[in-house]
């Protein structure tokens, strides 16, 4: 039986290393591993086999005839790491896997930060909503690829140049260095690829409220969900935080930002036919500066069938295609969640006709007739809004 040890190398530099780690590379026959790892460890001269793809790797091991293997990984095995995406595929083998020493504990020794309330994310091949993570947390650390000055540039860009940011260069080897500046500061600097920022922003925001209110949207002439029926179709998807979420019939964007808001570590899809409808939903995304919403031009169903499974939809307006609509969600995930707003009563009466034939289950109907106050000289009046028709339920699972 042949041992395969996945040690975390730490920063890279042979001196981040754990006496746990180092003695199985000490140990061990053959190294695999990134080239700049091997060589930082590799002091013995051992035979190696430079690779970080996780089947280049497997097919080495499978086809070599070493007893004695270690699998480097930069950092800590558990922090963005590419052993989840090994382990299951040496299920066959004896594995064991030893930690090494995260960038964010190394930087944050450094620069003499706890890190236990930090928000932690990697924009290293990710996409993450950072301006979401730096307004909603105090302290936000991100993995990099180096392009700081572009994530200044959003932070700027958002009202939040003012921000603390800690940058960390070439950790732990000969020519690191650790700068601090604000946002602003940053936003037209160059950076080594290899790279770790720590962002505190003291005014972060402590709480998030469901319903932003309607004038803070870019509104123009397209009709535009308020802000109360938002609040009951929110809570009725039920979305995570990692959600993948349809908004069909975008209009101006206002569900499909606030699906961002509450969905920061998923996609929204912002479906929308009309074009002044689109550019309003770009201008409210780049007014809220958020990154998780994509806004996809056209009529559904035709434009969702290259996009990801959804979640949760929500159908604001169907142009005529409710059957389709519904029929293309239910092939793209038979268990959705599904929320639809109707004004119509044709519209009301369709929608459960198809959510009967299609078999939905928890189906709800809630009617919202709201009322506002306006002010008449010194006194206050009642004026009513359209009562909406909220319909929810769930695709049959068995």
């Amino acid at each position: 039986m042949k041992d395969i040890f996945i040690v975390g190398v730490g920063m890279g530099n042979i001196n981040t290393l754990t006496i746990e780690g180092k003695n199985y590379i000490d140990k061990a026959e053959v190294l695999i591993g990134a080239k700049r790892m091997v060589k930082a460890v590799n002091a013995g001269n051992k035979p190696f086999f430079h690779s970080f793809d996780g089947n280049e790797i497997v097919n080495f091991i499978q086809s070599s005839n070493y007893q004695n293997y270690v699998v480097l990984m930069s950092g800590d095995t558990g922090f963005y790491s590419g052993t989840a995406s090994l382990l299951p595929m040496l299920k066959e083998y004896e594995v064991k896997v030893i930690p090494g020493i995260t960038t964010v504990s190394y930087f944050c020794s450094k620069i003499k930060f706890s890190w236990e309330d930090a928000c932690l994310l990697s924009l290293h091949g990710r996409e993450e909503n950072i301006v979401l993570a730096v307004r909603q947390h105090i302290k936000t650390f991100a993995l990099t690829d180096g392009r700081i000055d572009m994530m200044c540039r959003k932070l700027t860009q958002a009202g939040l140049g003012f921000v603390q940011v800690y940058v960390g260069e070439n950790l732990s080897y000969e020519n690191e260095r650790i700068i601090k500046g604000t946002a602003v500061e940053f936003q037209n600097s160059d950076f080594a690829p290899l790279s770790a920022v720590f962002i505190v922003n003291p005014d972060y925001e402590t709480q998030y409220h469901i319903g932003i209110p309607d004038d803070e949207f870019i509104r123009g002439m397209v009709p535009m969900t308020k802000s109360e029926i938002r609040a009951i179709i929110l809570s009725k998807l039920k979305l995570k935080e990692d959600s993948i979420l349809y908004d069909i019939g975008a209009g101006t964007g206002s569900v499909s930002i606030e699906m961002a808001f509450l969905a920061k570590k998923g996609r929204v899809y912002a479906i929308e036919q009309k074009e002044e409808a689109i550019q309003l939903i770009k201008k409210n995304q780049d007014k809220f500066q958020i990154d998780n919403l994509r806004v996809i031009p056209g009529t559904a169903p035709e434009v969702m069938e290259k996009l990801e499974k959804p979640d949760m939809a929500f159908i604001g307006g169907s142009k005529g295609n409710m059957e389709d609509i519904i029929q293309s969600l239910l092939n793209k995930n038979p268990g959705i969640r599904l929320v639809i707003s109707a004004i119509a009563l044709e519209t009301l009466t369709e929608v459960l006709r198809l959510m009967k034939e299609f078999e939905f289950e928890e189906v709800d109907v809630v009617q919202a007739a709201i009322s506002k106050t306006k002010e008449a000289g010194s006194y206050h009046m009642l004026m009513g809004q359209n009562p909406v028709f909220i319909i929810s339920g769930r695709g049959k699972t068995s």
